[in-house]
């Protein structure tokens, strides 16, 4: 298993949903982030710190969605690629993508473990 952390432009985010769910993709957990990177943004104050010139210490931070799944191994390619294709537009911040190796996953009500905690159940009880 693998997790897949997938940091994209807000405007990206309906699109490769759908992609993804085209090719079996069962479920993610969405959150709305902010990033710096290459990409300038505006400058927002950092938790209120003061650099050495006793000014806000600042940093560019960009709105990006993060989008977190965790898939079986087999289908971990196909997922990044999707998500590379669908989220591209080709200019800087755009955004990136992470995979992460998954040792356990349980599904808390049932204690269903790895595999079979990834999968939809058959019915919601």
């Amino acid at each position: 298993m693998d997790l897949i952390i997938a940091i994209i432009q807000p405007s990206k985010l309906d699109e490769v949903k759908d992609e993804l769910v085209k090719i079996g993709v069962q479920g993610a957990t969405v959150t709305g982030a902010k990033g710096f990177g290459r990409q300038k943004g505006r400058p927002l104050a950092f938790l209120g710190l003061q650099g050495f010139d006793r000014q806000p210490f600042s940093v560019d931070f960009i709105p990006k969605i993060k989008i977190e799944i965790v898939v079986s191994s087999d289908i971990t390619d196909t997922v990044v690629d999707t998500i590379v294709k669908t989220a591209h537009s080709g200019k800087i911040g755009d955004g990136k993508v992470f995979v992460i190796p998954v040792k356990r996953a349980v599904r808390i009500r049932t204690g269903e473990e790895n595999e079979e905690a990834l999968s939809l159940e058959e019915a919601l009880a």
